[in-house]
């Protein structure tokens, strides 16, 4: 039988008990608190990018360009900083450039009708390659303290980077949840033309979650260099996968208009924290990317498997059904 929403919400939630549990009784040191804030510190990364994939899944979608976005953003704001131009000011230009990304993208899929994955891979390949551009494949660093605070300050104890991930998680529920456009958007990926049949402008919503998918990318991207005190052209190529595979973990439905940010987050938890058990188990960051490529084959196909025996079962119900009725 096919999972239901709650019970698909206890079970990611046991998943993060279970990964902490077995973290903590065969790898040295995963526990402490210095650790465990690492962790969190290290996830707020992935979840900011799971923000809005969450919503481009939703919409039956994907973003492929979240790679590239991190890595350009990051690399833009550090190229200004390092001319002279004001944080606020060299932050915000990094963030309008991944709204502007998240359009270019949302334009081909909504208006051209490109397939998402085809737009996005494009457009993430072409600020990947403008990434190198900026200081010829090379990193740079030695940025003002203030911006390297968002990434490595805290207060009360607890990480910047973190307090940002809480903002822009409850961002991501309150539209999603709160406001028309949420419902809207889950209402895209139940069954678009019936929007379109009450007179719904689905393309101007297509944009919508493209261009805050793509907000997010680059304040991920601002965030990690922060984080980092660098900036390099391959920084980001992680967290696409990663970002992907919390939606995925979190139980957002490839099949779209299923999915809640809040579960993306601990979806999120969850890869942050494989991720810090292999790095404290010294596992090449090549396998990593093998395992969490082999969680999210695995996610989903134990969600395709529950679905389709979900609707093997309906199916024959209503056969039986119209049958006793003969």
């Amino acid at each position: 039988m096919r999972l239901s929403k709650r019970q698909s919400s206890i079970v990611t939630a046991a998943a993060v008990i279970a990964v902490f549990l077995i973290g903590g009784a065969f790898v040295p040191n995963f526990l402490k608190p210095a650790n465990f804030l690492n962790v969190i510190r290290q996830c707020s990364i992935i979840a900011i990018c799971a923000v809005g994939v969450t919503q481009v899944i939703v919409i039956q979608g994907i973003d492929l360009s979240v790679g590239g976005n991190v890595t350009f953003c990051g690399m833009l704001a550090g190229l200004l900083l390092g001319r002279g131009v004001p944080v606020p000011a060299a932050i915000l230009c990094a963030l309008v450039c991944g709204v502007v990304i998240g359009l270019i993208s949302g334009s081909l899929y909504a208006y051209l009708e490109v397939p998402a994955f085809v737009a996005t891979l494009v457009v993430g390949q072409i600020t990947q390659g403008l990434a190198y551009l900026f200081n010829n494949g090379r990193s740079f660093g030695g940025f003002p303290k203030s911006y390297v605070f968002l990434g490595n300050g805290s207060f009360l104890g607890i990480p910047i980077s973190d307090y940002i991930m809480i903002v822009f998680v409850a961002a991501g529920i309150f539209v999603t949840t709160m406001l028309p456009i949420g419902t809207r958007i889950y209402g895209l990926g139940g069954n678009e033309q019936v929007l379109k049949n009450v007179g719904i402008d689905t393309a101007k919503i297509k944009l919508f979650v493209f261009a805050a998918s793509g907000f997010c990318a680059a304040s991920a991207g601002v965030l990690l260099a922060a984080q980092l005190d660098t900036a390099h052209p391959t920084q980001g190529e992680p967290y696409q996968l990663d970002a992907i595979a919390a939606c995925i973990i979190g139980g957002v439905s490839m099949s779209g208009g299923e999915g809640k940010v809040i579960m993306s987050m601990v979806g999120a938890l969850i890869i942050g924290s494989i991720r810090n058990i292999l790095n404290l188990l010294a596992v090449h960051s090549f396998y990593q990317n093998i395992l969490v490529g082999v969680i999210i084959i695995a996610v989903v196909a134990v969600s395709m498997f529950s679905r389709l025996r979900s609707e093997s079962k309906t199916a024959q119900f209503t056969v039986v059904e119209n049958g006793g009725g003969r």
